[in-house]
């Protein structure tokens, strides 16, 4: 999930999102796979079986080379990927740098304090969803709730902002689409396969104080705002949905790559959560931070080895100001996949 970045206080990681040519292009050696120009077709059907998967961008410097995957959510939720390219670049590497996050150390009673999910599901004082929202959005809501989640009377009586999360969810669900693949943890496994060294790739964060966490009242209107938000992108935006996920599982790039570019799919119960912590914080420009945590990691990893493999968002390298344009304006040989324009 400009990538989705979900900040976890527990284990301490806080993954980011803002969201290849020396081996061959071919994405498939099967009979019968779908190429990008069927690929584009599959726009409100969900693929399903093995698909070739996405191609690698290459970067270099001199002799030494970076092959950087990019990982997408949601993903159709019945498919499975060939990594030839992947696994021909992991074989040939002698290190896979992880997706990059941060690491956050913390006095324990800070950490006991700040709370990025309220613990509460009901809302305060058994209000119910047909008081907190407008007439309007509410008879849209009613109108999903019973396309998407059996018409559940106990859903009236939930915080705005957990209403959304399940309706996103159960619209997925309906779509066969997901946000659970671990795409990161099977390429890890790829790497082990093979025998790659897995680097993690954090910025370091002491944190000693923390700003108030925001109040209920402010909690229930960006409830409010992110279930619009989720009931919005339920309505019209889950052909798009489909259409990115096929287009990613395909190997279709350039569809991708449209796509990408022209819509941002970032679920706003992450953007709400992560809005509080680096209010909390103090942390505004925490990807920032992490994105030249990823920059200096990279440049030593290319001194380090004559190849590695890195993971990163799509759309942190197909946005016209993310890491891919960024590392060309540094001098990088950049070579994108077919279909990718740069």
């Amino acid at each position: 999930m400009h990538a989705k970045r979900i900040l976890w206080l527990a284990a301490l990681l806080v993954a980011t999102s803002t969201r290849a040519q020396t081996i061959p292009p071919s994405a498939s050696t099967s009979p019968g796979a779908p190429t990008p120009d069927t690929a584009v077709n599959l726009q409100t059907v969900t693929v399903h079986g093995e698909q070739p998967g996405p191609a690698l961008w290459e970067v270099r410097r001199g002799d030494h080379v970076m092959w950087i995957i990019g990982t997408m959510s949601p993903l159709p939720k019945n498919a499975e990927w060939q990594w030839t390219q992947l696994e021909k670049a992991l074989g040939r590497s002698q290190e896979l740098l992880e997706a990059p996050s941060a690491r956050l150390k913390m006095p324990t009673s800070l950490f006991s304090r700040l709370a990025l999910l309220p613990s509460a599901k009901l809302n305060p004082g058994g209000g119910t969803l047909e008081r907190l929202l407008t007439p309007d959005m509410y008879a849209r809501w009613r109108v999903l709730r019973k396309q998407y989640m059996q018409d559940d009377d106990a859903l009236e009586y939930m915080r705005p902002i957990i209403v959304a999360e399940r309706l996103y969810q159960d619209a997925l669900t309906a779509s066969a689409l997901t946000d659970q693949t671990d795409l990161e943890g099977m390429i890890e496994k790829l790497a082990h396969k093979h025998g790659t060294r897995v680097i993690g790739v954090r910025y370091e964060l002491v944190v000693t104080h923390a700003k108030p966490a925001t109040t209920a009242d402010q909690d229930q209107k960006q409830g409010i705002a992110c279930l619009d938000e989720t009931m919005q992108t339920v309505e019209r935006d889950l052909p798009a949905l489909t259409q990115r996920a096929n287009a990613w599982a395909t190997g279709d790039m350039k569809t991708l790559q449209s796509l990408v570019q022209q819509t941002h799919y970032d679920p706003c119960v992450v953007a709400a959560i992560n809005g509080d912590f680096e209010h909390q914080l103090n942390v505004p420009d925490l990807p920032k931070r992490i994105e030249d945590a990823w920059m200096d990691a990279m440049d030593h990893a290319l001194v380090r080895n004559r190849s590695t493999v890195a993971i990163l968002t799509m759309e942190q390298l197909m946005a016209p100001d993310g890491y891919i344009a960024k590392l060309k304006s540094r001098g990088f040989i950049i070579r994108p996949p077919a279909g990718v324009t740069q």
